[in-house]
């Protein structure tokens, strides 16, 4: 400020507006601010006291004389100090000095800001997907790791949420470093340095919608008062998305920010929010043909160019799968298998997704020709897993889709086509890689996902049939689930979970709680059985009430859990 006031930089003092004038000294711009204006035939006095009136004269209703920098009946008071005037806009000097020195501090701090800009970017990681242990990839070849923490920051510049697109670049790195650490377990499937670069270029090539979504989400994951208090505004930002005028270039920008809001409104525990988000990117995905990529899709009003590199196509190929995966699974959720779903399932012809590292080395997925790709996996689970973890997740959801829809058509008998999925679904959990062979420690909670997935896709599948086999199976599956919480608390523990956990988790909980009345209606003295399904119930409730001090889908599930079950819980936990 003291270099501005140096150099004579003030703003106009008409308007307020921060329009800067260049003189030779900041004393000359006071005296030309306060020159008055020519009048004919009116000396400087006589043209003062016609124009001004004190502030202090005006309330007390008394001639003014209106000199400056204080008039005569101010000074004689004894107040001269406190004499001031009005603007034509009602601000007194002291009041638009003061706005002027706000607006030429935000200033020099968008300035500093900007210079610093190259450094910014360096600072900031998102994480990347990680990988599995195969033979010829480099597992060291990954994106950086996350920051451990987010900047301190000592204050934040003076109102920085008015503009909703162009905010502040310290404030703008804060929010991404607070956002970056769990934006994979939240849905972010784009290429992380490349997506920061443009943000902090302030490119036309970001969408204002991913950028909105990304602030929101840096808010509520901050625990920032300072930031939290500002959440309802950016969520209300976040939702008014402008889809008519979207370039082409936005296109995966903005799937990529509904898939962020599905799970915004599931963490929140509004899940018919967040069905309305994801139906808008599952429009958005068959509008431009994001699920038939390997198709030569005849020229339509909706369509993307050709992507400029390897990166480009697979952030395509990415926010295709990134969508399919959260529709089978709300659609579980939620109960609602579509004809959609169905007819989209028949088309695609999109290859699945390999790692974001491959992307970056050139290699991306092809489908020459053509095979229907979800058609061709469901035919034959088992036949491939030399995919990335993304489509490892992809498959083991669609599996998970598939075993609820049987479920709830089941007959008095199996069906060749139920026995058959049965065995292929067996398959595909004996083929998944351990635990050890998960790289990075966010591909280690990618890997309970998956898991987690295909023991309740067997609850599923065997949940309304009355077999006594069946019974067993699903309690079996139960366990299974339980003991992959026990061996996944012995690692570095999580901070936040996907939502979608929530509804696994309570599906695993009554499984069990149904499994013990059995058991206890049965035969009491099995003690031993009983005891095993009792210490399975207390991991998986105990993981749920962890999580739900954060995530209200948690809480909420496990809410409805103790509305359920309240007879029998209070005997059950320890």
């Amino acid at each position: 400020m003291l270099n501005c006031l140096a150099q004579g930089v003030l703003p106009s003092p008409v308007d307020g507006a921060a329009c800067v004038t260049q003189y030779p000294t900041a004393s000359l711009q006071f005296k030309l601010e306060l020159r008055n204006p020519p009048h004919v035939g009116l000396s400087s006095c006589e043209s003062f006291s016609k124009r001004r009136t004190c502030i202090d004269c005006r309330r007390r209703r008394v001639k003014c004389g209106g000199e400056l920098p204080s008039c005569k009946r101010c000074v004689r008071g004894g107040y001269g100090l406190d004499c001031q005037y009005t603007s034509e806009r009602g601000k007194t000097g002291v009041q638009l000095l003061e706005a002027s020195v706000v607006k030429l501090e935000a200033r020099l701090a968008e300035l500093q800001g900007s210079i610093n800009q190259k450094q910014s970017v360096l600072e900031i990681h998102v994480p990347g997907r990680g990988g599995l242990c195969q033979i010829g990839i480099d597992p060291s070849f990954r994106l950086v790791p996350p920051a451990t923490t987010a900047r301190d920051v000592v204050s934040l510049p003076y109102e920085w949420w008015e503009q909703s697109n162009k905010i502040p670049l310290e404030v703008a790195g804060l929010l991404m470093d607070y956002f970056a650490p769990y934006a994979f377990q939240f849905g972010f499937f784009m290429h992380g340095p490349r997506l920061c670069q443009l943000m902090f270029q302030r490119s036309s090539s970001t969408s204002p919608n991913l950028l909105n979504v990304i602030y929101l989400w840096g808010i509520h994951l901050s625990g920032d008062e300072r930031l939290l208090v500002h959440e309802p505004l950016f969520l209300k930002r976040a939702v008014q998305f402008d889809l008519f005028g979207q370039q082409s270039q936005h296109v995966v920008h903005n799937i990529q920010a509904e898939i962020l809001l599905v799970a915004y409104f599931l963490h929140l525990g509004k899940p018919s929010s967040a069905m309305h988000r994801l139906n808008s990117a599952v429009s958005l995905c068959i509008s431009y043909g994001l699920h038939q990529q390997a198709s030569n899709r005849p020229i339509s009003a909706l369509h993307l160019p050709p992507p400029r590199d390897s990166i480009e196509r697979g952030e395509r190929i990415d926010a295709f799968w990134s969508t399919f995966l959260f529709y089978k699974t709300l659609a579980v959720q939620e109960r609602a298998f579509s004809g959609i779903s169905a007819t989209m399932d028949e088309s695609i012809d999109t290859p699945f997704p390999v790692e974001m590292s491959t992307y970056e080395g050139g290699s991306v997925p092809s489908n020459l020709y053509g095979v229907r790709t979800f058609n061709n996996f469901i035919d034959a689970p088992g036949a491939d897993l030399s995919h990335g973890i993304l489509a490892l997740v992809v498959k083991s959801a669609a599996l998970f889709e598939r075993a609820r829809y049987y479920g709830m058509k089941w007959q008095s008998v199996f069906r060749p086509d139920e026995q058959k999925f049965e065995e292929d679904l067996l398959l595909f959990i004996k083929l998944v890689p351990p635990l050890s062979q998960f790289i990075g420690p966010y591909t280690k909670y990618t890997w309970i996902t998956v898991v987690t997935f295909l023991q309740v896709a067997v609850i599923h599948f065997h949940g309304s049939r009355k077999y006594d086999v069946s019974k067993q199976k699903c309690l079996v599956a139960a366990q299974t689930a339980a003991n992959l919480i026990a061996s996944f608390t012995r690692l570095k523990p999580l901070q936040h979970i996907h939502p979608i956990m929530a509804p696994l988790w309570y599906t695993v909980c009554e499984t069990l709680i149904v499994g013990i009345r059995g058991l206890q209606l049965q035969d009491p003295r099995k003690v031993g059985s009983k005891e095993h399904l009792v210490q399975s119930l207390n991991t998986v409730v105990h993981a749920m009430e962890t999580f739900s001090h954060d995530c209200y889908e948690m809480k909420a599930h496990l809410m409805r859990l103790h509305g359920t079950f309240h007879h029998y819980l209070p005997y059950f936990l320890l």
